[in-house]
């Protein structure tokens, strides 16, 4: 299927590695022009990516205002975008009453207001143009709240809250813009091969045996059984980004 991407500009946050990169290396292959982002490392990437398609890059912290603020001037600089995939976030598994008002604040700050700071600029430029996307990549902890990490749930939540209501502003615009947020479940990343090969290290069990644990002791709702594959989430969310989407807006 063709997802008719060549000649859209999308800028995808936190893509060096993770669900961000498997997403911007999907776009690169629909032909979409691409700009990746993070705190660090971006050159590296651009350099692996570019066989792809063609991909630029821009760097800072966005939970940082100032480096918000820099960031979008340097990609109106390159000439704008078309798609805005909010991917870049934090999370960390913390007992409740464990959390201080600092991480409540750090967290707020990474997962939110860097969704808030970008898409308050880019929504209004999108909707002088005929055609846009912002996509919010929250996950199924700001529906279910988990207990394990409520402040990274909070986080979530509000992310789909921020993407209806924009996507609210857009009705009957006449115009092929729509925002939506994806909730992915637990998914490989790097982080959690790294925690699935060290638990199975230390437990003494196959990597197998212990997301088996893993999904009957901590998600037994879960009708896949098994972690998301990063590339299966970037799909989505490339579909989201095409012209073929343009009837799906406001969507969780």
């Amino acid at each position: 299927m063709d997802l008719q991407l060549s000649g859209k500009t999308a800028f995808v946050t936190g893509s060096t590695k993770g669900i961000g990169k498997e997403i911007a290396v999907f776009l690169l292959n629909e032909g979409a022009r691409v700009i990746v982002s993070g705190r660090s490392g971006t050159a590296a990437l651009v350099e692996e990516l570019s066989p792809l398609g063609e991909v630029a890059a821009v760097e800072g912290d966005l939970a940082k205002a100032e480096d918000c603020q820099r960031v979008c001037a340097e990609i109106d600089d390159m000439g704008g975008l078309d798609i805005l995939v909010n991917n870049m976030g934090i999370f960390e598994p913390k007992p409740f009453e464990e959390i201080g008002d600092d991480e409540w604040q750090r967290f707020f700050e990474a997962n939110v207001m860097s969704t808030v700071r970008l898409s308050r600029h880019y929504f209004p430029l999108l909707m002088q143009r005929d055609f846009g996307r912002i996509i919010n990549l929250a996950s199924e902890a700001g529906i279910r709240g988990l207990e394990s990490m409520v402040h990274y749930s909070m986080t979530k939540g509000a992310q789909v809250v921020i993407g209806r209501g924009m996507a609210n502003l857009t009705k009957g615009s006449g115009k092929d813009i729509t925002v939506n947020s994806v909730l992915p479940g637990p998914t490989m990343t790097e982080g959690v091969q790294a925690w699935l090969t060290e638990s199975a290290k230390v437990e003494g069990k196959s990597e197998d045996e212990i997301v088996a644990d893993f999904f009957r002791e901590t998600e037994p709702d879960s009708l896949l059984q098994r972690f998301i594959r990063p590339q299966e989430i970037a799909s989505v969310v490339a579909f989201l980004c095409s012209p073929l989407s343009s009837a799906v807006n406001g969507a969780s």
